[in-house]
């Protein structure tokens, strides 16, 4: 029981260390970042999130640009949009020196535990109130079980709402987003051939606007995850008192 209770210390203490490191990660993070296609014609500007903010179209985009390949000029904007943000971020970080907190992090969790206090339990596992007195083991293992079957299910239906999609007033032009990436733009052939380069600008700030409108939308529907965190106290409560797995 002491071992366990140190290797939930050492857990413990590197889950926090990990976390400090990923918020600081995201605070490093570029709030604005710009990329254009390889004419040059069209490019896409990134707000914090990543995601695409509006787009900017040259007037002269149909000299350089086929209106097959207007969706994945798009795209071909965005991808260097993100590699922009990346580089950037990558500077800011390593100037941080971010890459050596987390050395430093991953080789102190090696002798965490050798400092652990024996027989006292880590504030993270430390059970609530409605885990002081745990059911019976053979139940909160049958719960358990129950839980984590619905896992897959609830992954795929993740999946599915993490998916936003817009078009504009005409229903010619549609993008696709996920969270973190412009996944697709589709945009009508013969339509998008007679458009200005105002036109095509607005068109793709319609069908962001509705995509993002979207994703948000999708966001709050994701279904919540199954009572893990209960069942969890419980099971360190049953870990807490072996007499009780020895009744149950």
């Amino acid at each position: 029981m002491d071992e366990l209770i140190r290797d939930l210390s050492q857990i413990q203490s590197y889950a926090a260390g990990l976390q400090g490191l990923l918020d600081t990660a995201q605070a490093a993070a570029p709030t604005a970042s710009t990329g254009a296609d390889g004419s040059g014609m069209i490019s896409v500007h990134l707000g914090s999130d990543g995601l695409p903010k509006f787009f900017r179209v040259d007037q002269n985009w149909q000299r350089r640009i086929t209106p097959e390949n207007v969706g994945q000029a798009v795209l071909e904007a965005f991808q260097a949009a993100m590699g922009d943000r990346l580089a950037n971020w990558s500077r800011t970080l390593e100037q941080q020196g971010w890459r050596d907190k987390a050395d430093e992090l991953r080789l102190g969790s090696t002798t965490e535990s050798a400092h652990s206090t024996a027989g006292q339990v880590p504030a993270a596992f430390r059970h609530p109130e409605a885990a002081s007195n745990p059911r019976p083991i053979d139940a909160v293992t049958e719960d358990m079980i129950k839980a984590f079957d619905k896992v897959d299910e609830i992954a795929a239906a993740k999946q599915r709402t993490g998916i936003g999609t817009g078009t504009d007033r005409s229903g010619k032009l549609t993008l696709t987003l996920s969270p973190s990436a412009l996944v697709s733009c589709v945009a009508d052939v013969k339509w998008v051939s007679a458009l200005s380069a105002t036109m095509l600008m607005n068109a793709l700030g319609e069908g962001l606007a509705a995509a993002r409108t979207d994703l948000a939308r999708q966001g709050k529907q994701a279904p919540a995850s199954p009572g893990l965190t209960g069942l969890f106290a419980e099971a360190l409560a049953l870990l807490n008192n072996p007499q009780q797995v020895m009744d149950s």
